[in-house]
């Protein structure tokens, strides 16, 4: 079994995998990475071609370079959840409005054309020498974890996992899988995500305090699965006040809302989004901003969707808040709120007076999850551990600890680097 690294090394995005195994020939994840000029990078291309192809999530930096492979081809499948095709189908046409890359609506419909759903626990087998196994990877919902028997061999690919339960779903749980290679991200490698308890209650606390002091609160949220979590959490400790549902967040609400499979508690995520106001027209918006409730929008860092609108009007305000409810990556409006307490507004950058807070609902394992991880999947010293999706730091210092702890060959490869298993 050879693997061959196309993207998503020693950084976070653009992630791609690909899988040599007998006559077997797969692509797990073709993602996009967004540069500091907003401009797509894509992975390398693959070295040979492709018999299958695995999107285990809709997130771009997983998905978002699928239509450019059937630019030139549409013979091949490619194996997603169906969760994970309405998102993809909706995150699709948002890029294509950004018109900064090489494809189109025919490449967009070529890769949805081929695609095959599949189900958690499902095992497929290719060219009779090769099995898959779709895992819950307790990331979004539709997203899965790939592992892959050939030769002899057994490949776990985690991507984005998390195996802490949340209010949206159930966590990853890989124990005893025992692997002889894993492909582990470790984004938060060097982390210890703090109680999903305590944030949620201080979340909550901080959400009542400044309904009770007159206050209306802003809550950025991706679209994908944040929002509905955020949503849930909210209608678990309901106050009499309005919550408002704006941005792409409307449509990743209304899939997730079609596959209670997917989700944890299903009755909680359809009570969760009736009890809000969708927003319909630009009269909803402004009815939003002038009456004392909550309102979840894209972006979750603050970069485009119905926010920017929203934080013209309440910025001023102290007794309002804005509540980041996700990781801000340098250089995004989100984290340039945080570190300096400005936002561009009309033209300029502008002091923010409402109060923000950030809180941790990672949807990613930190670094004691990724130890369980290894330790649970490890077969005896047999098994190499490759660690992708992390800056370059952190996949360095995280390797010497692996080594150190369990005395495993791992590995932080470079984009175009293979290996044999």
């Amino acid at each position: 079994m050879q693997i061959t690294f196309l993207g998503g090394c020693q950084a976070v995005g653009g992630s791609g995998i690909f899988v040599s195994a007998g006559e077997t020939r797969i692509l797990a994840d073709y993602g996009i990475y967004m540069n500091r000029r907003n401009e797509p990078r894509f992975p390398l291309p693959p070295p040979e071609e492709v018999d299958a192809a695995f999107m285990t999530h809709a997130h771009l930096d997983h998905s978002g370079a699928f239509p450019q492979l059937y630019s030139t081809t549409d013979d091949f499948p490619l194996y997603l959840t169906s969760p994970t095709y309405d998102f993809v189908n909706l995150l699709y046409d948002d890029m294509l409005r950004l018109e900064r890359f090489p494809f189109g609506k025919e490449e967009k419909r070529k890769a949805l054309k081929n695609s095959v759903p599949v189900n958690y626990g499902q095992q497929i087998s290719l060219n009779h020498d090769c099995k898959i196994t779709f895992l819950n990877a307790g990331h979004i919902p539709g997203s899965y974890s790939l592992l892959i028997e050939a030769e002899g061999k057994r490949l776990l690919y985690t991507s984005d996992f998390n195996t802490t339960r949340t209010q949206l779903l159930e966590g990853a749980n890989f124990d005893n899988l025992k692997l002889d290679a894993l492909i582990l991200e470790s984004t938060y490698a060097l982390e210890t995500h703090p109680s999903r308890a305590a944030t949620e209650k201080q979340f909550i606390r901080t959400v009542h305090e400044t309904l009770d002091n007159g206050g209306i609160v802003l809550i950025p949220a991706f679209a994908v699965a944040r929002s509905q979590e955020i949503l849930c959490l909210l209608y678990k400790n309901y106050r009499d006040y309005p919550i408002t549902l704006d941005g792409m967040a409307r449509g990743a609400s209304r899939v997730i809302s079609q596959y209670p499979d997917f989700v944890r508690d299903y009755e909680l995520v359809l009570k969760s989004l009736s009890s809000c106001r969708w927003v319909k027209n630009d009269s909803d918006r402004v009815k939003a901003v002038f009456t004392q409730g909550i309102i979840v929008s894209p972006a979750g860092m603050m970069k485009g969707g119905p926010v920017d609108h929203y934080m013209k009007i309440l910025a001023e305000e102290p007794d309002n808040a804005v509540l980041l409810v996700s990781f801000q990556i340098p250089g995004t409006p989100g984290r340039t709120l945080l570190e300096t307490g400005q936002y561009f507004m009309e033209g300029k950058m502008s002091k923010v007076n409402a109060q923000v807070k950030i809180f941790n609902f990672s949807s990613h394992s930190d670094r004691p999850q990724l130890f369980h991880t290894i330790e649970s999947l490890k077969n005896n010293s047999e098994t190499t551990v490759f660690l992708v999706h992390g800056e370059k730091k952190v996949c360095t210092t995280f390797r010497d600890e692996v080594e150190e702890e369990f005395k495993l060959k791992t590995f932080c490869p470079k984009n175009g680097e293979a290996f044999i298993i």
